[in-house]
């Protein structure tokens, strides 16, 4: 059995749609003949997977039976391996969703973070992530972008390939994220992100994952990056049109 926890932070409210007319949670939303739960969830090497925490909002399990939704995305392959964790609302941010999972997951086993914003899809994750020596203190996946775009999330690496920053809406390498937090003891993102809550650290008002790598390269873990050949970005009713368009 996998050592690999994978939490799924998908407790927002989907707001530019619901301002787009769009009714109901983003992620039951379709697109090139999946929905966009499908097309993130299936971004991960899920079979790696010990246990899968999808966190979510109570009023999506009471309004739109989120529970039979994922489980039917899923199907029986993973039926016993994932959990949902219910909200009553919405957080300050993915890094204070997921440190909701504290307690839940042993702060000893890896823990894999991502959302229901993005797609992607590597050829190597599933190995780095299965082997120690590869993976080191956690794995971040990565896209290349060569366009001025600072919305991302970015990091940049020493030359021996180990990131030496991150940084969330500013631009300093052309090496983007796509959106997947690794790291190799669940207890590194706990401890991080707790301080981050307490000490108010947000960027923008939220609190995002990829900042608190910092901290802990500070303290001497060493992270590396999973470049992926691409990602479709779907956290917005125009990127998700653009999507159809392609795909159809």
């Amino acid at each position: 059995m996998s050592d690999l926890y994978y939490a799924v932070a998908m407790a927002g409210r989907g707001e530019r749609f619901a301002k787009a007319g769009i009714a109901g949670p983003k992620y039951m939303i379709e697109a090139g003949g999946r929905t966009l739960f499908e097309h993130s969830v299936f971004s991960l090497p899920l079979d790696l997977a010990e246990k899968i925490y999808f966190i979510a909002l109570k009023e999506h399990e009471e309004l739109y039976g989120l529970s039979g939704f994922i489980d039917s995305k899923l199907g029986a392959a993973l039926r016993g391996r994932w959990e949902p964790v219910f909200l009553d609302a919405p957080t300050r941010g993915q890094a204070e969703t997921v440190l909701r999972l504290r307690g839940l997951v042993p702060p000893e086993k890896g823990l894999g973070i991502y959302n229901i914003d993005t797609a992607f899809a590597s050829p190597s994750l599933a190995a780095r992530l299965s082997d120690p020596g590869a993976r080191l203190d956690g794995v971040i996946g990565s896209f290349k972008l060569s366009a001025a775009d600072p919305k991302w999330s970015f990091a940049r690496t020493r030359p021996d390939g180990i990131v030496s920053e991150t940084a969330e809406k500013e631009q300093i390498s052309d090496n983007a994220l796509t959106g997947f937090y690794h790291f190799s003891r669940a207890g590194d993102f706990f401890e991080a992100a707790a301080e981050a809550v307490r000490g108010g650290e947000t960027t923008r008002g939220e609190f995002y994952v990829a900042p608190l790598y910092n901290r802990l390269i500070a303290a001497g873990r060493r992270f590396v990056l999973d470049q992926a050949p691409g990602l479709v970005p779907l956290g917005t009713p125009e990127e998700v049109e653009k999507f159809r368009g392609e795909a159809a």
